[in-house]
């Protein structure tokens, strides 16, 4: 091959390298370009998979029972109730109306007293307690006068005040004692049963108070449930701590009654709603275990 021959093939290979170089060149630009188209839709396709950001609201309150409702029955609800639903619960003061006693609570009180002087006297009724009266009574009860008093075996109110079936609702605990069954027992007999007169009684020689005096402020009877006893007795007597007993704790168990009526009113709005309202009178009393006459103070 001549020195001519050399530089042709030379010049050949020469234009082929650049041509190839420009093409690659070409090929190579051209694939960018769609590496960058394709990584821009990729883009898009995972701009349109992920979801507008939201604001997180707090998780609702677990609701109650009351007020808890499936979805219909919250969008028929009227939105008004919505409203109120979600406002805060106010306390609202029960409005409490009482019908007209069975017996006026003077007429009550005296058929008690007529009653105590008949036991006294050995007198006895002798209506109220058959066959007819029982079947009568099944109907219902109407009784004329409510009796708190205390447990003792000697204080039987139904005796000491010579009353036949269905006319007294007697509740009977030591000391007159007072917890939430003692109140509900009695609301129910005013409320629901339309009785005018409560009655308190107390007796002397009450267990209860005795132990009271016994057991100082801060120190046990030995039983947890005695203890609840003397602590709500205590206050009603504490006037008179400090002084030798009365004959036949007479005075304590006085006081005690006393005190128990007028917790009555502290303590039970329906009580002293039916006091304030004329429908109903509490009479605190003593019973005398040696004579059998009851005091009405």
């Amino acid at each position: 091959m001549n020195f001519k021959d050399k530089n042709i093939l030379l010049f050949t290979f020469l234009i082929l390298s650049l041509s190839s170089c420009g093409l690659l060149g070409k090929r190579s630009n051209e694939q960018s370009k769609k590496a960058a188209v394709s990584a821009q839709e990729q883009k898009k396709n995972e701009a349109s998979k992920t979801p507008e950001p939201t604001t997180i609201a707090p998780a609702p309150a677990r609701p109650t029972p009351q007020s808890a409702a499936t979805p219909q029955e919250a969008k028929d609800e009227p939105a008004s109730s919505r409203t109120e639903a979600s406002a805060p619960a106010q306390e609202e003061k029960r409005h409490i109306e009482f019908k007209p006693p069975n017996v006026p609570a003077e007429t009550s009180l005296k058929w008690l007293k007529n009653g105590n002087t008949r036991y006294v006297k050995k007198s006895f009724r002798g209506d109220g307690r058959t066959q007819s009266d029982r079947e009568r009574l099944a109907k219902g009860q109407h009784p004329h006068a409510v009796i708190l008093s205390c447990s003792d075996s000697r204080v039987p109110p139904e005796i000491v005040f010579d009353q036949a079936l269905g006319e007294v609702f007697v509740i009977r605990v030591i000391g007159e004692a007072l917890d939430s069954t003692v109140i509900a027992s009695l609301e129910y007999a005013v409320e629901h049963l339309h009785i005018g007169l409560l009655v308190v009684m107390g007796h002397t020689q009450c267990g209860a108070v005795q132990a009271t005096m016994k057991t100082p402020e801060g120190t046990s009877s030995g039983s947890t449930d005695i203890d609840r006893v003397l602590s709500d007795i205590r206050p009603r007597i504490s006037s008179v701590k400090n002084e030798p007993a009365s004959a036949n704790l007479e005075v304590e168990s006085s006081l005690n009654a006393d005190g128990v009526a007028r917790d009555l009113v502290r303590r039970s709005e329906i009580l002293r709603t039916a006091v304030e309202t004329g429908h109903l009178l509490i009479k605190p009393a003593l019973y005398r275990i040696d004579s059998g006459k009851v005091t009405f103070y």
